[in-house]
């Protein structure tokens, strides 16, 4: 409760603020935000993730889907196929896929190909395609 505490505090002072000035507010959630950032927009646009993170949020205000596109399929394939190729090299320690790897594969290969037909609450929950990319993401590091 102590940490959401200044949280909440600055949400307030903010929406005060804007509400003095006139100026127009809509909170949206702000979930999966850095994950669809960098899969999507990060390398499109060439700008940080935090950037691209706000681009999202910007999106979500605006009441825009977040869709899984051809290229988005055409990265999660070449990230796999470059694992595959380093699995198939001399082996070593942290080279290849490891089971953990696999089994996010195939989640996502039956995820991806439902994702867009989805609602925008299923399509933003905890368990959607990109808490699979964001494990994905930080497994590639």
């Amino acid at each position: 409760m102590a940490a959401n505490f200044p949280f909440k505090k600055m949400i307030e002072a903010v929406i005060r603020r804007a509400f003095k000035e006139g100026v127009g507010i809509k909170q949206v959630w702000s979930a999966h935000t850095s994950t669809i950032g960098y899969w999507k927009y990060m390398e499109k646009y060439g700008i940080t993730i935090h950037h691209a993170a706000a681009l999202v949020i910007a999106r979500r205000a605006l009441n825009y889907k977040e869709h899984i596109t051809k290229e988005l399929k055409q990265k999660v394939q070449v990230f796999k196929e470059k694992l595959n190729q380093k699995a198939n090299s001399l082996p070593g320690e942290g080279r290849g896929m490891t089971r953990k790897v696999k089994q996010l594969f195939k989640r996502l290969d039956g995820k991806i190909l439902n994702f867009n037909g989805l609602t925008r609450f299923k399509q933003e929950s905890f368990y959607s395609v990109w808490h699979d990319l964001k494990i994905l993401a930080l497994s590639s590091r």
